[in-house]
């Protein structure tokens, strides 16, 4: 669905080094509305471990709890998929990534070397961003844990079965975005990590930041990225700017907008909820309360939720140890709808 733009007339704060911040009333929002989330958190959600909200560019909500702190890093698990697709359109913008439709068999035909299914060659960046590269994965399954402890992981994944054509079946995979990091370090000539580091942490100015790479040097592109809560804010606030920040266009704006289309609509859950549950470039994509979302979302309630319509940016961070189902799975996004229930509505200037 489409909605108009935002209405209101607050100045649009950039963050330096800190958030700026404000009341929520000055930011139209109620406060016993977001007091309310917190205690739902502390009650049904005991795990959840940070929530904030910036609305203007301000952080105007900011709860810790379980120990958690502001400056502590914390492991975003799959979230970081999202800011590999930041970094894919990084890329397309500095001219390292010239298509999309690039095949893999034309960026690293070297690793094809020694594959018995040449038809791989034929996965492309695309493919990648989309999950639709046609491997045999199990994401839930053994596939992940076989992957890290394989002495090579980039083998490893491709040389699972390819049992669809490249591009005829999304397959959640976080094998498929180990191939998409390894892919972009071969374009640029840097891993990663550096390649966020230049492009992305240091303009954003995130300062703190962790990022481990398999045993060939490949930044891990689909999980493990770890950033602190307010830092991750910053990167749901650089896509709800629409890839500018201090207006400076870091990334298109075009590039954010194919990256929170709904490349896939996913099949309804049997219980009948998340119907309009789709995926985008790395990015997963749902209403919340009939307002279009983007969600950066990681294993055990690590979010970053846009929600443009609303000039909203809401993160949580969870204990990864301690979380329960259906947190341990992507139910979450049909199950968690602390935003829908409980954010949305304490907006006080809908348009």
């Amino acid at each position: 669905m489409t909605q108009p733009a935002p209405r209101d007339a607050r100045i649009h704060h950039w963050p330096a080094a800190d958030w700026p911040s404000a009341a929520p009333a000055a930011a139209g929002l109620d406060a016993a509305r977001l007091e309310a989330a917190q205690r739902y958190l502390l009650d049904e959600v005991p795990h959840i471990d940070s929530l904030l909200v910036i609305r203007g560019g301000a952080l105007v909500f900011e709860r810790y709890m379980r120990g958690m702190m502001p400056g502590r890093l914390h492991n975003l698990k799959s979230a970081t998929k999202s800011v590999t697709s930041l970094l894919t359109g990084v890329a397309l913008t500095t001219g390292d990534l010239a298509d999309l439709d690039e095949p893999l068999g034309y960026i690293m035909p070297e690793i094809f070397a020694t594959a018995g299914d040449q038809d791989k060659r034929a996965i492309t960046i695309r493919h990648l961003l989309t999950m639709r590269s046609g491997l045999e994965w199990d994401e839930y399954g053994a596939s992940a844990v076989a992957m890290t402890a394989s002495p090579d992981w980039v083998r490893y994944v491709l040389d699972r079965p390819l049992r669809h054509p490249p591009g005829a079946h999304f397959n959640y995979s976080t094998g498929d975005t180990q191939l998409l990091a390894a892919a972009l370090q071969t374009l640029s000539g840097m891993s990663l990590y550096d390649y966020a580091r230049l492009y992305l942490f240091e303009p954003l100015h995130i300062t703190r930041h962790a990022w481990p790479a398999d045993p060939q040097g490949v930044t891990i592109g689909g999980a493990e990225l770890a950033l602190t809560p307010r830092d991750l804010a910053r990167i749901g606030y650089l896509a709800l700017r629409g890839g500018a920040w201090n207006d400076t266009a870091i990334i298109p704006p075009a590039w954010i907008a194919d990256s929170h289309a709904a490349h896939t609509l996913l099949t309804p859950q049997a219980d009948g909820e998340c119907e309009r549950l789709a995926y985008g470039y790395l990015w997963w994509l749902r209403p919340q309360a009939g307002y279009d979302s983007a969600l950066a979302v990681g294993y055990g309630g690590q979010f970053a939720i846009v929600v443009p319509a609303l000039d909203l940016v809401v993160v949580m961070t969870g204990d990864i140890a301690a979380a329960p189902e259906p947190f341990r799975s992507n139910r979450m996004l049909c199950q968690f709808n602390l935003v829908e229930e409980f954010i949305v509505p304490a907006v006080l200037d809908h348009p």
